[in-house]
């Protein structure tokens, strides 16, 4: 009996390491799908990262491109208002031209006046009154 109970024993191990093999046989596909599935994730997060960093230089270089516009106007900007700067220096070169002339002038009549008031006042203080009211007649 004793070969009785031995093969019932090792009956029973041959079904219980069929158990084991389908389990392990089991698993190894769960492991495969997991790894798969990890796969894809990795794949996935490479490829999400590749997209942000080339929104990211995209965003950049648009960046760039509108500083690059911003600093073009404010160099227009610039020469716009020294081309205007340059033009009221000259006007004002000009006023201030003019004025100099003007106080010139001014100061010449002022001068001729008072020289001729100059002359009649010593014609008349030298002079003989009635002789000029005969003169006058």
């Amino acid at each position: 009996m004793p070969t009785d109970d031995l093969r019932v024993d090792v009956g029973v191990l041959k079904t219980q390491v069929l158990t084991l093999s389908s389990i392990c046989n089991k698993l190894d596909q769960v492991i495969e799908k997991l790894v798969d599935q990890h796969d894809r994730h990795i794949s996935k997060v490479y490829d999400d990262m590749n997209s942000n960093r080339k929104e990211k230089d995209a965003d950049i270089s648009e960046i760039h491109q509108r500083i690059d516009t911003v600093l073009d106007k404010v160099d227009q900007s610039e020469k716009c208002i020294m081309e205007e700067i340059r033009g009221l220096k000259e006007t004002m070169a000009d006023h201030v031209e003019a004025s100099r002339i003007q106080y010139d002038r001014l100061n010449q009549w002022k001068w001729t006046i008072a020289g001729g008031i100059i002359v009649i006042t010593w014609l008349i203080s030298h002079s003989n009154f009635d002789t000029i009211l005969k003169a006058l007649r």
